[in-house]
């Protein structure tokens, strides 16, 4: 497998897409200082999957998308994407062709893609990692890393090789074995006390079970013995009711024969009393009448009494001596013909209206007394207003035959009157008879139905006794029926057998209480937490072999890890030593690797001997000397775990001539195991080249790449 191209778009100095096409062998990459060209390197670095700016040369991630110019916006995202021939289909990637690539936008979004598949950096980083171009990235080496290389610890030395041994993978692995393990260990021992805890706790709810199970057993017995005394208590309730009931229905009737004998009864008094009303009535009419009798009888005869003490009087009146008359004295018609415009008044009897014409006579007025249908009114003229001599009246004449005749009238009619008493006496004596008569029944009445009320109300208040126990009974019914199952009909059982089975339900009382308190969901309980230790048991038994698988696994990668080193290790000591022939001609060297201790890390040593010195710490050597060592030691790493391409970033910076023809030499000599991209700026290294690649920077700020094939000849004109 080897590069074939990086393209690059939006990436540092590179605003445009920019191809540089790679072939197996040797391609050079030059420029003047600050053209650009180290920027492939970096490239190639973050393509890789590195998250540091340091490594890129910047202060933050946003550094690599190209910042814009003079006439030239920013760009919007950086895109790098690495070719890969891959005829053989190697793994990991089983591809003929394989890419992989990076995109940044400036929001800060990051994909990671291979073969245009989306995949994650995790991923990405352990695939790479397999072609020995992950983590430390040892196939791309520049001269700032070859100077770390110098000053590095045997430790960090030994880094590079399990780097280069691809076991940064097997150590992660590793890693996640171990934390994994310490987590499941973990989570075994809390198994392993969960599980106590659940065993400590059974033993108790067994025995709880075990006794909730026998009250559940004596609480069934219990039942059943109560259930067959509800079901003979129903069958005597129901008895009970049976007799209730026909208690009832005689009840009801003796109150309803009660309540008919009480409204007759009331009903011969509702007549009685209108009888007796009606009596009474008559009776007072009666009475009223009489009375009425009685005293227009005694005003008859006051009055016949008046009217003929009248008539005396006026007859005396008219005995007496009388001045002499009138030549021409009234006439009887005249005055009842003159009384037609006169007002008359009533009067009550005949005195009163002697009376009324002797003050006429006395004021020499005409007057007139009249008696007509046992009424009397008396009527006047007007005084004259002039005293005159009496003189003889023929008016007192009339007066006294009036009030003769008047007192015959009323003494007829005081006769006609006084033959009605005894008949209206009569009457109202029978009325008061009749009265009395009904009193008499309706006190008698009134007795009965004070009898008869009380006997209907103890009639009613044996009903309601009786419908009170039947109300109670059926309640005790409902009791019984809720204590009996469904569908649980009654039975009939014997005193003696009723008393057996109450005298097995105390003892099975007592039982139970002797039992004491249980939990009645001890049982649930006990089956639950049985489960519960039997699913801990199981998760336990996982864990522990999860443990064991984690543990057989650790293992397994600390002896891969381990193999892999020293295979890789003896590989690198035996290339350095090759590498360390070409750059030191007639010098030695070896790597001496050191096991760590509890006060030591682990470390790999490097001893060179350039040819005509007795030196073998890095630390004495010329500046020259140690880049060379540096380069062998890096080189050593390259031929014991190829990559698909090294990329050497002026590594040779620090040589002379004459170390860059043995760094050249080198070059050439393994060009045809190894892909190698250097980037320098030395004419020397450029003979190493198959591939030149010129980078320049103009005005603008954006690098340009040109590309030009060298030949032999090419090769010796550049020299």
């Amino acid at each position: 497998m080897n590069l074939r191209s990086i393209r690059l778009r939006g990436f540092k100095s590179f605003p445009d897409p920019v191809e540089v096409r790679l072939e197996p062998g040797v391609a050079v990459v030059v420029g003047p200082n600050g053209s650009g060209k180290s920027n492939i390197a970096d490239a190639v670095v973050w393509a890789s999957g590195s998250l540091s700016p340091h490594e890129l040369r910047a202060e933050k991630a946003e550094d690599v998308l190209y910042a814009g110019g003079a006439n030239r916006g920013p760009a919007e995202y950086a895109s790098v994407e690495l070719q890969f021939d891959n005829p053989a289909g190697e793994e990991p990637f089983p591809y003929a062709e394989v890419s992989v690539a990076r995109r940044l936008t400036r929001d800060g979004d990051s994909q990671y893609l291979v073969n245009g598949a989306h995949v994650r950096r995790t991923d990405l980083v352990e695939l790479l990692a397999d072609l020995g171009l992950g983590g430390e990235m040892h196939s791309v080496i520049s001269q700032g890393r070859v100077e770390q290389i110098l000053a590095s610890k045997p430790a960090e030395r030994r880094a590079l090789v399990e780097e280069a041994a691809g076991l940064g993978r097997f150590k992660r692995r590793r890693h996640r074995a171990e934390l994994k393990l310490a987590r499941v260990a973990t989570q075994v021992e809390r198994a392993r006390d969960l599980e106590t805890e659940v065993r400590k706790r059974l033993r108790p709810l067994a025995l709880q079970a075990t006794a909730a199970e026998r009250a559940a057993k004596l609480g069934e017995q219990l039942e059943e013995l109560r259930v067959r005394l509800a079901a003979a208590d129903l069958e005597r309730l129901d008895r009970r009711l049976a007799d209730i009931e026909g208690r009832r229905t005689a009840a009801e009737a003796e109150r309803r024969r009660r309540n008919e004998t009480l409204d007759g009864l009331l009903e011969e008094r509702r007549r009685a009393e209108e009888e007796l009303g009606e009596a009474a009535g008559r009776h007072e009419q009666a009475t009223a009448a009489f009375y009425r009798l009685r005293s227009a009888v005694e005003r008859t005869e006051l009055r016949r009494e008046r009217a003929a003490e009248t008539a005396r009087l006026l007859r005396a009146e008219l005995d007496r001596p009388r001045l002499p008359l009138p030549e021409a004295p009234p006439s009887y018609e005249g005055v009842v013909r003159a009384a037609r415009g006169w007002t008359a008044e009533p009067v009550d009897d005949v005195g009163a209206g002697a009376a009324l014409l002797r003050g006429a006579v006395a004021e020499a007025r005409e007057a007139l007394l009249v008696a007509a249908r046992g009424e009397m009114w008396f009527a006047s003229s007007a005084a004259s207003g002039r005293r005159t001599e009496p003189r003889p009246s023929v008016s007192l004449a009339l007066l006294a035959d009036a009030s003769e005749r008047a007192a015959a009238v009323l003494e007829r009619a005081e006769g006609s009157a006084r033959r009605f008493e005894p008949t209206l006496a009569a009457r109202v004596d029978a009325g008061g008879s009749r009265s009395g008569e009904l009193g008499e029944r309706l006190r008698a009445l009134g007795a009965q139905e004070a009898d008869l009320r009380r006997a209907a109300s103890e009639a009613a208040e044996r009903l309601t006794q009786v419908q009170v126990e039947g109300a109670r009974l059926e309640r005790e019914r409902e009791e019984v029926l809720a204590r009996l199952p469904e569908g649980r009909e009654a039975e009939a059982l014997t005193d003696d057998e009723a008393d057996e089975l109450r005298v097995q339900v105390e003892r099975l009382e007592r039982r139970r209480e002797a039992l004491g308190q249980v939990n009645p969901l001890a049982a649930e309980e006990h089956a639950r937490e049985k489960e519960r230790l039997d699913e801990l048991v199981e998760q336990r038994e996982d864990l522990e072999r999860s443990l064991g698988e984690l543990e057989g696994l650790r293992a397994e990668l600390t002896e891969t890890v381990e193999r892999r080193f020293e295979e890789t290790y003896t590989r690198v000591e035996r290339h350095f030593a090759e590498v360390v022939a070409t750059l030191f001609p007639g010098g030695k060297g070896r790597l001496i690797a050191h096991e760590g201790d509890e006060d030591e890390e682990a470390g790999i040593e490097i001893e060179l001997q350039p040819a005509g010195k007795r030196i073998t710490r890095l630390s004495l050597l010329s500046g020259g000397e140690k880049a060379l060592g540096a380069i062998s030691f890096l080189f050593a790493l390259f031929l014991a775990r190829p990559a698909p391409f090294y990329l050497l970033d002026e590594v040779e910076a620090a040589l002379d001539d004459t170390n860059i023809g043995r760094f050249v030499e080198l070059l050439r000599r393994f060009s045809d195991r190894a892909q190698f991209i250097v980037v320098t700026h030395q004419k020397r290294t450029m003979e190493a080249a198959d591939l030149l690649y010129g980078v320049t920077m103009g005005a603008d700020g954006v690098s340009q790449v040109v590309s030009k094939r060298l030949t032999d000849d090419a090769r010796a004109e550049a020299a």
